[in-house]
């Protein structure tokens, strides 16, 4: 039951994403809210969430939850996020300061990393273990 409610709030935050990225920024000042900006934040809280579940599956390394897909699970969502953040850059026009967002995607690529570093060490640990 909780692999499908997981797999649900993935499907969920994938369809979230693309809607709120394009959606219309109303202005381009300090602390207001534009879709590049938005795009890198959720970028961010996809990072964030491949580098918590890593963390717990390397904090427990007997219990069933680091011993699964989860390892999996947080390299797939990390991969996703350093390669959104890295789009984002590449298609970005302006520089620093303008709005859409580039300090916040070279956040969310370290970020990712982290991630994808605790999960690369929970899975081998998963894979040792067996």
């Amino acid at each position: 039951m909780k692999i499908k409610l997981v797999s649900f709030i993935i499907l969920c935050t994938f369809l979230l994403v693309p809607t709120i990225a394009f959606a219309e920024g109303t202005g381009v000042g300090y602390g207001s809210i534009t879709p590049g900006r938005l795009l890198t934040f959720a970028a961010g809280l996809i990072g964030l969430s491949s580098a918590v579940v890593a963390g717990i599956a390397l904090a427990r390394p007997t219990n069933r939850f680091a011993t699964g897909q989860w390892p999996v699970l947080s390299i797939v969502l990390s991969l996703f996020c350093v390669l959104l953040s890295m789009f984002h850059l590449a298609v970005t026009p302006a520089g620093f300061g303008a709005g859409n967002g580039r300090a916040g995607a070279i956040i969310a690529i370290v970020i990712g990393l982290i991630g994808l570093v605790l999960a690369g060490m929970a899975w081998f640990r998963s894979l040792r273990d067996k």
